[in-house]
């Protein structure tokens, strides 16, 4: 009877703990940008489960999945630009925190055109396809300001980024607003001529990664742990270029010397160099206002941008 008892207790305990994991488990959603290349290592090197956090990576082909996963209830966080992080409050989707600034993209973003586009000039009144639920439209609308234009110059059509060769070789577009992997597929062809780069436009598009508001009241240490892993992660690619640039490749079907382009296309940020960021949130706040009202202003949410001087986590 005892033994029998005790058998009884023993498995309500693991049942109990395997619940408590499976409540206390944060799934992100990532799409193949390589700014994310940290938080892959860092689920792949088992930082994670190191510095004492459960963290499920939950791969998805584009930014515009990983926002819609995140408004599903799909997942507890999603990496993406401040664009996605500014959309998800304006639709409805759970309170989330830019928990951190992974880069910022410094020609990662680029604009491609079919062999018959020379300029940013050539594409008016011409149709340009891009994620338009996503950082596509507003990547477009920068692009199309600095050289003189808006978005009513052009026509704009919805496209993803696994359609976009097919979009471009087929005349339904003449150029796309694109990001690795899916834009040097495309370089490499030498079909394309690239016609923007976010380097025309420093520092304006950052990546961050969001979790829910939910979460960070549950496990008030994921956000100090989630850096500690972020480090081990950061000092490993520094340590081990070679190792992690042919293991990413690998997983994102490109060579070494492709995914190698695709990471000069961006600035990684170290933990210092996120904290001096979070310690300027007067400055974080107006970016997000910003971002909000060029959305706005552009027809692609419906806000009074309230919402976007709270984006990011602050320190409690």
């Amino acid at each position: 009877m005892l033994r029998a008892f005790l058998g009884i207790t023993i498995a309500f305990f693991l049942i109990a703990c395997g619940q408590i994991k499976t409540l206390n488990k944060v799934s992100i959603a990532l799409n193949p940008w390589p700014g994310n290349v940290l938080l892959y290592l860092a689920d792949k090197k088992e930082f994670f489960s190191q510095v004492g956090i459960n963290v499920e990576i939950i791969r998805v082909s584009t930014l515009a999945d990983a926002q819609r996963a995140y408004l599903a209830g799909e997942v507890d966080g999603f990496a993406s630009t401040l664009v996605e992080a500014v959309q998800v409050g304006v639709v409805g989707g759970e309170p989330s925190k830019a928990v951190l600034i992974t880069d910022y993209s410094n020609g990662g973003d680029v604009i491609i055109g079919g062999a018959q586009i020379n300029s940013m000039a050539d594409l008016k009144g011409k149709t340009v396809g891009c994620e338009v639920s996503s950082l596509g439209t507003y990547i477009l609308a920068r692009a199309l300001a600095v050289h003189q234009m808006t978005l009513a110059d052009v026509n704009i059509v919805n496209i993803e980024q696994e359609a976009v060769s097919e979009a471009l070789d087929s005349r339904k577009i003449v150029a796309m607003v694109t990001y690795p992997p899916y834009s040097i597929a495309l370089q490499n062809t030498g079909y394309y001529r690239q016609l923007f780069t976010t380097k025309e436009i420093p520092e304006d598009i950052i990546d961050i990664l969001s979790i829910s508001e939910k979460v960070l009241q549950q496990q008030p240490l994921f956000v100090d742990k989630m850096k500690q892993a972020w480090r081990l992660a950061f000092d490993y690619l520094q340590q081990h270029p070679q190792e992690v640039i042919a293991m990413m490749a690998a997983q994102e079907g490109l060579t070494v010397a492709e995914y190698t382009q695709a990471l000069d296309g961006l600035n990684l940020l170290s933990i210092e160099q996120q904290r001096q960021l979070f310690q300027q949130p007067q400055k974080l706040q107006q970016m997000g206002v910003d971002v909000c009202q060029s959305l706005a202003k552009i027809g692609a949410i419906e806000s009074n941008c309230e919402h976007a001087d709270s984006l990011f986590y602050v320190e409690p």
